[in-house]
């Protein structure tokens, strides 16, 4: 640029700056004041030092020697604006280099300086703490609450909770101003963004200004408190911040103080929720919002479909993707979003949502509903490449063992030219898998099932071209799995093997896939061999690896091997689920014996020890089982005592087990016990007359009575002799001893 370009500029500038400050009262047009803004502009962006240095030297002249006050506040006001501009435009140098060209700068262009600073990418806090320490020290500046509202604005996006604590003290001790709700907003920000999350410290704060200091705290600083409590998965307190806004929006006694939640309150809640995984929680707040007409934006959109992907939603996954489709496109024109670098809002359904959407109708059964899905995704991207959509489409064939629509959605992505990886390939051989056991029923096959064959067929493609896809020990599990559900168990070992073989890391879930190969064939040896390789490998078996075990046992007939695997899984900290429990007290059922009745019973008190957890607790299928054990085995005293204890656990008897226990009496001659059940059933709402079998057995008991002429004595020892099996029931050992028991 020449000399007579500098000092044309300078030139124009020095006359907008007097039309600004002329003393006979000329105000300045609006195009006046463009132009000086245009040259303030063309300074920030020049590329000449020397024109830069020149018109800053003439632009502090003005300000510093003006002897008109109204001019002189007029020039500052502009300059402030000035620097505001460009902080907020991100060009925090040419904001501070006009800030520092000022000989005595004002409060508020020390705090329009502080501000830029805190916009920078990255936040440039030292900087700002130093451009307050040199406004109040060496140009006696007095801060006041624009001040430290500017400072405490530069600790939160730096995420630096500690300084804004001592910012917030050095006000309030220090300077005496009093923090306002946007100080505090700012500051339980501060703590809600470092890292980690300090979410005590936000609701100390927000407690502070609300109940010690009675601040009207707006909105923003419950959703920092609030997104805090989010980012450190404290849940349960995010819900409490919650409820106190809408307890405090119902009875009004405390509204000026408390703000009405708004809808990003309760989207930060569903994050909240959904970072602790609380799924259903997520779901229950989102259809609040809806009750409240409070507008669900992308991410709170985002929260609720991860939730039905997780909880296995199809339908109101997708109808939260359609509800994504007709969001509207949010306002861009605040400063918020034309930074440089700002991110972007999410503007309809991106590819997390298409993607949960598929996984949620996969886990819920509606696997075409997933294919669908992935065909609208496809056809709204110009270039389709996502093999996470492509694999959770696979994904639900496999849970409803749709081999060939796996195979088919395989050949689809080589057409796309999207190359699977292990995890879509596992897919594919778990549709295989599945498929057999739906074939199969649990008999095995006269033949080599045609799933199978395909599924062992895929895994030599990819062996023998790694290239495409190198089988990693999740594709060997899978295989696994195939030859068990075939009830091959030859074939199951043999891959082992192959995984030893390749010096593959084994899994839990390897030897879990290799147990229900024993399982399915009830091979007790082979069950015991999968035993040894988890110790040799220095693995510990899991509840999924004992249950298939206790499993093949029961199918072995093994009862006493079953209840023994069930007691050292025990004694090694696992809990067994109720199915665990039901399978070795069917194998004691199955046995038919004495011996076999009395392990029964010691299942059923371990069910009811605290080394069973809520998930071990007796079922209806409990009941069921050894009701049906004991009435079979002519015990119909004990058979009674459990129907007793079913009833005691909430649960209603079916007819078909007072039928068993009736008949279990009639037939071992009690008909006084026979008669008093029958009564019984009356209080649970049956009337043993409209049963064929339950009348036919009133009947022979009265008749029985009849001719045996049962006394009051009788029927007095009979119930001693309730009492003394109710005793053998319960028992009298304590948990560790019945854990002991051999």
């Amino acid at each position: 640029m020449s000399k007579f370009d500098i000092r044309r500029k300078r030139r124009m500038l020095l006359v907008c700056m007097f039309l600004l400050s002329s003393t006979d009262g000329f105000i300045a047009s609006s195009g006046h004041r463009t132009r000086i803004s245009t040259a303030w502009t063309e300074l920030s962006e020049g590329n000449d030092m020397q024109e830069r240095i020149s018109l800053q030297m003439s632009s502090r002249k003005m300000v510093s020697q003006s002897t008109d006050i109204p001019a002189r506040k007029q020039n500052l006001r502009d300059l402030e604006k000035a620097i505001v501009k460009l902080g907020r435009s991100g060009k925090t140098d040419e904001a501070l280099s006009l800030y520092h060209e000022v000989d005595q700068p004002t409060i508020r262009l020390m705090n329009s300086a502080i501000d830029a600073c805190s916009r920078a990418r990255p936040t440039r806090l030292e900087q700002a703490l130093n451009l307050f320490r040199d406004g109040v020290e060496n140009h006696s500046l007095k801060p006041n609450v624009f001040t430290f509202g500017a400072l405490m604005n530069a600790c939160n996006r730096d995420r630096n909770s500690s300084e804004a604590l001592k910012v917030l003290k050095m006000m309030k001790e220090e300077y005496g101003v009093m923090p306002n709700a946007v100080v505090y907003s700012s500051a339980i920000s501060a703590c809600a963004r470092s890292h980690p999350a300090k979410s005590d410290q936000a609701r100390r704060l927000l407690k502070e200004a609300v109940e010690e200091n009675e601040i009207p705290m707006n909105v923003v600083g419950f959703n920092a408190a609030i997104s805090a409590c989010a980012q450190a998965g404290d849940w349960q307190n995010a819900i409490n911040i919650l409820n106190r806004m809408e307890d405090a929006a119902l009875s009004n006694t405390s509204s000026y103080l408390v703000p009405v939640p708004d809808s990003i309150t309760y989207g930060t809640v569903l994050s909240a929720c959904e970072r602790s995984e609380q799924w259903e929680l997520v779901l229950k707040y989102a259809r609040a919002m809806n009750e409240k007409s409070l507008e669900l934006d992308g991410l709170a959109v985002t929260s609720c479909l991860h939730a039905c992907q997780q909880l296995g939603l199809a339908e109101e996954a997708m109808r939260y993707l359609n509800l994504m489709k007709s969001l509207p496109d949010p306002c861009e024109t605040t400063e918020r979003y034309r930074r440089v670098g700002a991110k972007k809002p999410l503007i309809g359904p991106d590819s997390v949502a298409y993607r949960l959407t598929i996984s949620a109708c996969a886990r819920g059964g509606a696997w075409r509903e997933g294919i669908s899905i992935l065909e609208e995704y496809k056809a709204e991207t110009d270039s389709f490449s996502d093999v996470v959509a492509y694999t959770a489409a696979i994904t639900g064939c496999e849970y409803a063992g749709q081999w060939k629509e796996a195979f088919s959605l395989l050949d689809k992505m080589r057409k796309d030219g999207v190359d699977p990886n292990e995890v879509t390939i596992a897919a594919v051989i778990g549709a295989c898998a599945t498929a057999c056991s739906l074939e199969s029923k649990g008999k095995r096959p006269i033949q080599t099932p045609e799933p199978q064959k395909k599924a062992l067929q895929l895994l030599e493609i990819v062996k023998n071209h790694p290239e495409f896809v190198k089988p990693n020990i999740q594709v060997y599990n899978a295989a696994i799995r195939a030859c068990a559900e075939a009830c091959d168990l030859d074939g199951a070992f043999k891959l082992f093997q192959e995984i030893e073989e390749r010096n593959m890391e084994k899994t839990l879930v390897t030897y879990g896939s290799l147990m229900t190969a024993c399982e399915r064939v009830g091979c007790v040896d082979s069950a015991s061999r999968v035993f040894r390789k988890l110790r040799e490998d220095e693995f510990s078996p899991n509840e999924i690896v004992y249950g298939a075990a206790i499993s093949c046992c029961r199918k072995a007939k093994q009862p006493e091997r079953a209840l023994l695997l069930l007691k050292k899984m025990m004694k090694e900290g696992l809990s067994p689920n109720t199915a665990t429990f039901n399978t070795v007290m069917i194998a004691q059922a199955d046995g038919r014996r004495r011996a076999d009745m009395e392990r029964a019973i010691l299942v059923y008190k371990l069910m009811k020890s605290k080394y069973a957890g809520e998930d071990g607790r007796p079922n209806r299928q409990t009941y069921n089982i050894i009701i049906n054990l004991f009435a079979s085995m002519m015990q119909p005293v004990t058979a009674e005592a459990f129907l007793t204890k079913m009833s005691d656990d909430g649960f209603k008897p079916d007819v078909d087990l007072f039928t068993a226990t009736v008949a279990a009496y009639e037939r071992t001659g009690q008909p006084f016990r026979a008669l008093k059940l029958m009564e019984s059933m009356q209080e649970d709402g049956y009337d043993f007359y409209g049963v064929a079998v339950l009348n036919e057995a009133f009947k022979k008991a009265v008749r029985l009575v009849n001719k045996v002429g049962q006394s009051f004595t009788t029927l007095e020892r009979q119930e001693q002799y309730q009492e003394s099996s109710m005793e053998w029931i319960n028992g009298d050992q304590n948990d560790d001893e019945l854990l002991a028991q051999k």
